[in-house]
């Protein structure tokens, strides 16, 4: 996935790092609840993140899972030498069988900046596995896209 920003590296960065602000958002998307902490270390930043979200299922993926979730997320966030940030995430549904990991970039483009994660999504089920991953897929780039989007809208009203 990948979307353009009309904003610095840094600006978004910022936001992207700023457990008071991923909380806005979390929330503002209709997560249940969110509690999100940060820790610097030179050049870089670990975001952990705990999220309560809802779902509306397939009735396959409801025999397994349930509506609501508990999600726990850590990125881990570096500087490049080119003004670009890399990272990894990885996520767990606490107590349930799906896990999401993710590579993603932040780097200057023109006069603003690209955003581009890659996600994939494992489910241990055997059989179902594969179904339920794909709908973890389809939820987790959904959920990116809502993201994209709420950052795109924050931008233009604070120029």
């Amino acid at each position: 996935m990948e979307q353009k920003y009309a904003a610095s590296v840094e600006k978004v960065f910022a936001l992207l790092t700023d457990p008071k602000w991923l909380e806005a958002r979390c929330l503002a998307l209709g997560e249940l609840s969110a509690s999100v902490k940060a820790k610097k270390a030179t050049g870089g930043v670990t975001i952990t993140m705990k999220r309560r979200v809802k779902r509306e299922l397939p009735a396959i993926v409801a025999k397994v899972m349930p509506p609501e979730s508990d999600l726990v997320f850590e990125e881990k966030w570096s500087a490049d030498n080119d003004g670009s940030r890399t990272g990894t995430l990885t996520m767990e549904a606490v107590g349930q069988p799906v896990t999401m990991s993710a590579e993603f970039e932040l780097k200057p483009s023109g006069k603003g900046c690209v955003y581009v994660i890659t996600h994939k999504c494992k489910c241990s089920i055997p059989l179902l596995g594969g179904t339920i991953a794909k709908f973890a897929q389809g939820q987790v780039e959904e959920g990116c896209a809502d993201e994209f989007g709420y950052m795109v809208d924050y931008l233009k009203k604070n120029k």
